[in-house]
């Protein structure tokens, strides 16, 4: 990793130690960037950019875009935006030059999506393989986790699906109607956002969860016998998933109702639910390691990054606005809504879910 001092957004992407960095941080390469941050405060902003631009390909592209390809594609962004720089413009013409080769650097990535669409046109049709797919209830985005530690995956209506390592989770980009319907295989934890008018509904091969607002864990893997639901907050009903589409058409549904530390257990082999106490209360924690977090005294843009680190999401938020923001706060086992309410809350601020971020509104702090 050369410790260089990078102009653009493209220049920082394509530097291999900086994307294995966002891909695949270890403490070696953390330490790296972190301290080339504090060394160059100016250029915190390009980092995140340049951040955002790496999770943009590799979001677009998880299962089918391999590390030579995320290269090459990077590159040849660069080669675009260096292009556009050096066109015979003016030295001083700094503000008509800059748009033309952003302007060129977005459209390469849009070319990008094309070419892939046009080579991989299963990536779109693929629930197996592919970032979005068809359902009767109309087109569902599919994440699935390759990597050994859990996934965050942020829906729209603020609600958070955390996934275990092998697991699929097919979601709408914006629900509507009258229900929140996701589909899953594998291991997910739910922390689900109240909303009486529109339950939310998780889908696996055999069972139906429904759920106002809760959070919960449901295991269904294929490989096994039983289909887990444990409930850490709220109420929860578990069908039978039969039972509950034929009940559904004649209008008369009956499930098995789960409290705070209750658990069902779907037996494929047997067709019936068992209920009982949840035998593993460590099932019932969001995150698999709890990732105590302990701030003192810390800027809030401090925070926010630890997050996104721990999450492996993207925290949108106006730096300058919040500059003054300080927060004291300790963590263990809560969810990471409980923590972005907690951190907002102590700087007057406010958060929604938009495109798979967290995205940040605040008047700043006095």
């Amino acid at each position: 990793m050369a410790d260089q001092q990078y102009n653009t957004i493209e220049e920082l992407a394509a530097d291999e130690g900086f994307r294995h960095w966002i891909m695949e941080p270890t403490q070696e390469t953390d330490d790296f960037w972190h301290n080339w941050m504090d060394g160059n405060p100016e250029r915190q902003l390009l980092a995140k950019q340049a951040k955002e631009l790496v999770l943009a390909i590799d979001e677009a592209f998880r299962d089918d875009l391999t590390s030579q390809m995320l290269e090459n594609e990077i590159q040849e962004i660069t080669r675009k935006a260096e292009l556009g720089k050096h066109t015979g413009r003016s030295e001083h013409d700094q503000f008509t030059r800059f748009p033309y080769w952003r302007a060129a650097a977005v459209f390469v990535l849009f070319s990008i999506i094309g070419l892939l669409y046009i080579q991989f046109p299963s990536f779109y049709q693929s629930a197996d393989g592919g970032k979005e797919v068809q359902h009767t209830s109309g087109q569902f985005y599919t994440r699935t986790n390759h990597a050994d530690k859990e996934m965050t995956v942020l829906l729209s209506d603020n609600s958070v699906a955390t996934l275990m390592k092998g697991s699929s989770i097919s979601y709408p980009k914006q629900f509507s109607g009258n229900e929140r319907k996701v589909f899953l295989e594998g291991e997910a934890f739910f922390d689900v956002s109240r909303n009486p008018e529109k339950p939310f509904l998780v889908y696996t091969s055999e069972t139906v969860t429904r759920v106002l607002g809760t959070s919960f864990r449901v295991k269904a893997f294929k490989k096994e016998n039983t289909v887990m639901v444990l409930v850490k907050t709220g109420r929860v009903l578990v069908y039978p998933k039969n039972e509950y589409e034929a009940g559904q058409e004649k209008r008369q549904i009956s499930g098995v109702v789960l409290a705070p530390n209750q658990q069902a257990v779907f037996s494929r082999t047997e067709n019936r639910i068992q209920k009982s106490i949840v035998a593993h209360p460590e099932l019932l924690t969001e995150l698999s390691a709890h990732n105590e977090m302990i701030f003192e005294d810390k800027p809030v843009a401090q925070v926010f990054q630890s997050l996104e680190e721990i999450y492996g999401i993207v925290i949108v938020y106006d730096a300058s606005v919040l500059s003054n923001c300080i927060i004291n706060a300790q963590f263990t086992d809560e969810s990471l809504k409980q923590r972005m309410n907690a951190i907002c809350q102590a700087i007057g601020a406010g958060y929604e879910i938009q495109n798979n971020r967290i995205v940040i509104s605040s008047k700043g702090c006095s």
